[in-house]
């Protein structure tokens, strides 16, 4: 199953960073999905521009992995095992090869929050599930439960600027106080 979305800000997904989804029930059984996302090859269409990156294996355990009730607290969180670069626009967030406990959960008890293709954003587009392959054409999807999603992106720690002290070559100049301290020895 998948999601496909549009107008989506670029982003840099790095290993550790997190992918979270919200549901509301909570699930009889952890969820443990491979998680894979690609650009499309147009904003919005459901054909994607390279082969999807796995950034979630489906040996992981998400934090909270039954899932939860409260709306609004993407609380189904998976952290990165692979960076993803998104230039920005069209993006298919899709799931396969279950573990095998999660496989034989049947019932579908931990339903991810989600908005249809209506929502004011415009940002959802399409869901589509119970395809064999993962790609287009999809024979089931619908523009219903589009799944919210939210990333945590770690910021890289930023390096101290050097300032370098310039001489100055001209006596005038060298009269006004220096701006750089001298090292002492």
């Amino acid at each position: 199953m998948g999601f496909i979305y549009k107008d989506v800000p670029a982003f840099q997904l790095k290993t550790g960073d997190v992918i979270a989804f919200d549901t509301n029930f909570v699930n009889n059984v952890d969820v443990q999905l491979q998680v894979e996302l690609a650009a499309t090859t147009a904003n919005g269409g459901e054909t994607p521009a390279l082969p999807y990156t796995t950034v979630v294996g489906n040996t992981q355990t998400p934090a909270n992995p039954r899932g939860d009730t409260t709306v609004g607290d993407f609380d189904l969180r998976f952290t990165a095992q692979a960076p993803f670069n998104f230039a920005g626009g069209g993006l298919i967030i899709r799931f396969s090869n279950p573990s095998a406990s999660y496989q034989t959960d049947t019932t579908c008890t931990g339903d991810l929050v989600g908005a249809p293709a209506t929502d004011p954003s415009g940002r959802f587009v399409e869901r589509f599930y119970t395809d064999t392959d993962g790609l287009p054409p999809y024979p089931a999807s619908d523009p219903n439960n589009i799944a919210a999603f939210q990333l945590t992106i770690a910021d890289v720690p930023s390096q101290p600027v050097k300032k370098k002290c310039k001489k100055r070559k001209h006596r005038a100049a060298s009269a006004k106080k220096r701006h750089c301290k001298k090292k002492r020895r």
